[in-house]
């Protein structure tokens, strides 16, 4: 299946790890640069299907995105953006984490699919969201977990 946005990587470090790392919904910013803070709304946990979290990415751009799975034993999870300052509409977003054998390694991938709102630049958007998101996730990742 082709997707919107579709990054994939390979992370020194075992599957385990990186799950641990990823699966708190609430959980990024304890390694991703880009966000400045995290607040699950009504009570909600990072691991409540249906719960939403807010990211506050800067001083006025923020997103609000619901849980929609998570599948420990998958190493997966995936989410939706139901309102924010990006120029996106029926944005479906999922982490998948796979076992490499091979060095204990793990195979991540992260994909997003959306269509874009008015006249907004499609291109600088899928660009934005796999190098300044989905990328510099699994690279955060990899060097919270000493993998970078």
């Amino acid at each position: 299946m082709s997707h919107t946005v579709y990054i994939s990587d390979v992370i020194d470090a075992p599957v385990d790890a990186v799950w641990s790392v990823m699966r708190d919904f609430n959980g990024m910013t304890t390694y991703h640069p880009g966000i400045v803070q995290s607040e699950m709304e009504d009570g909600a946990t990072g691991l409540t299907i249906g719960g939403v979290r807010r990211l506050t990415l800067g001083p006025d751009a923020f997103v609000r995105e619901r849980l929609l799975m998570v599948d420990d034993l998958a190493h997966a999870f995936t989410y939706c953006i139901i309102e924010g300052t990006m120029p996106v509409r029926d944005y479906y977003a999922g982490v998948r984490l796979s076992r490499v054998t091979e060095g204990e390694r793990t195979y991540a991938e992260w994909w997003a699919d959306f269509e874009m709102v008015g006249d907004a630049d499609r291109a600088h958007w899928i660009h934005h969201v796999g190098h300044n998101v989905f990328g510099a996730g699994f690279r955060a990742v990899a060097a919270r977990l000493g993998a970078a």
